[in-house]
């Protein structure tokens, strides 16, 4: 979060305009004397809410936003708010959620067998067996608002939550397998009462 708020100040503090390149994630990291893995995903984060935009062969350089005001004000307000990694937490759920619901509602106990167990096979992470999920639900909306929420969170979490996450995400797709939409939802509640240390209100 430190560092998102430092390259955010970095563009306010230079007046970086749409177009501007800004500096290389190595200047970044030695400017701000921290890992270069850390810039690559404050920068990844920044890149999928549409303040940045990378350019192969060229650089980094500022996006237009200003046709993007939800994501702006998102922006601000993660960067900004000290409670913001709760609120993140907890609208991620909500979200993710929504698109567990939807999944049951449009598909068959047998689709939704078939699709958990490949997904299964493939041991995909959490991140990528919920993007797969919502690719299927097919509303790309709620699709886009989830992949912004995830790349805040990946930039936010602590490294040490993935491997717990892997395991939690396998709890959710052997539930998904039997096709029991009350003990998927009750064990994705689980994974977020977990991360936050308190219970979520519905």
């Amino acid at each position: 979060m430190e560092i998102l708020t430092e390259i955010r100040h970095m563009i306010e503090r230079d007046k970086l305009q749409t177009g501007d390149k800004i500096p290389s994630e190595r200047e970044l990291s030695e400017k701000m004397s921290v890992g270069r893995s850390s810039v690559r995903e404050a920068l990844r984060a920044l890149e999928l809410i549409g303040i940045i935009e990378t350019r192969r062969g060229e650089g980094t350089f500022i996006k237009e936003i200003g046709e993007h005001q939800f994501i702006d004000i998102l922006a601000t307000f993660l960067l900004q708010d000290s409670k913001a990694k709760q609120d993140l937490i907890e609208t991620k759920y909500w979200i993710e959620e929504i698109g567990l619901k939807t999944f049951f509602d449009r598909f068959t106990a047998s689709d939704i067998q078939t699709f958990a167990q490949k997904m299964q096979a493939e041991g995909l992470q959490y991140s990528e067996a919920f993007d797969r999920i919502f690719q299927r639900v097919e509303n790309r909306l709620l699709y886009r608002i989830w992949r912004v929420v995830e790349g805040y969170f990946r930039a936010f979490n602590e490294p040490a939550s993935s491997e717990g996450n892997q395991l939690n995400i396998q709890g959710i797709l052997r539930a998904l397998a039997t096709s029991s939409e009350d003990d998927v939802l009750q064990i994705h509640k689980n994974v977020y009462n977990d991360l936050i240390n308190v219970e979520i209100v519905e």
